[in-house]
């Protein structure tokens, strides 16, 4: 039987510091915090007894580098989906976001597939339910075109809405950083095994 995870990004660089946004050059595109990278490489010990076939990471920074120690460790691509990324919302961006250049997120992140096409591409401005309805379509895109156990690193909206994808019930998560969401197929459908864990980091982040 298949398994689903679905993690929300680790601690962001911007979170402790008022200041981040005016000094960076991507203001909208931040990465891990120190603890944030400290706890990608938690994230990445957690699967080191289970079996991972794929991997998909919203294209933002912060996903990225969330993916990339489990990538590493389990010797894997991550196939970048635009669809599962951050809320396009006019409250979160003034503008539509500015991520950093393909050229300099390859090099970063060898393990990046060059040649996966996204399913989804979000257009700016979307309202939060947008965001939530299409990272849900996406979550059943991938289910159905990717054997096997999956890994969608995402953001708040993006898990949210993965999870009420592939669960139409609708149940309550946990979704801070770094929160985990397990789904598990049975005999009868999928079923909610893990609803946003935290406790396989140290300390667990509960920062929103």
């Amino acid at each position: 039987m298949r398994t689903i995870w679905i993690v929300r990004h680790m601690h962001r660089e911007d979170t402790d510091n008022p200041h981040w946004q005016t000094q960076a050059a991507y203001p909208d595109d931040p990465d891990l915090s120190p603890l944030g990278h400290t706890q990608a490489r938690q994230l990445a010990h957690f699967f080191a007894d289970r079996q991972l076939d794929y991997i998909f990471s919203s294209p933002f920074l912060r996903a990225l580098s969330t993916a990339q120690p489990v990538a590493r460790a389990k010797q894997l691509p991550i196939y970048v989906e635009p669809g599962l990324s951050e809320s396009l919302t006019r409250e979160f961006f003034a503008t539509a976001p500015q991520l950093h250049p393909p050229q300099m997120i390859q090099k970063r992140f060898p393990e990046i597939c060059p040649d996966y096409q996204p399913f989804y591409l979000p257009q700016y401005p979307e309202d939060g339910l947008a965001a939530i309805a299409r990272a849900g379509q996406v979550a059943v895109h991938l289910v159905q075109q990717f054997p096997g156990n999956l890994l969608l690193v995402g953001h708040g909206a993006s898990v949210w809405g993965a999870t009420w994808g592939l669960l139409p019930d609708q149940p309550e998560i946990r979704c801070e950083f770094g929160a985990l969401v397990e789904i598990c197929e049975t005999p009868t459908g999928w079923q909610l095994r893990k609803a946003g864990i935290t406790d396989y980091l140290d300390p667990p982040i509960t920062n929103t």
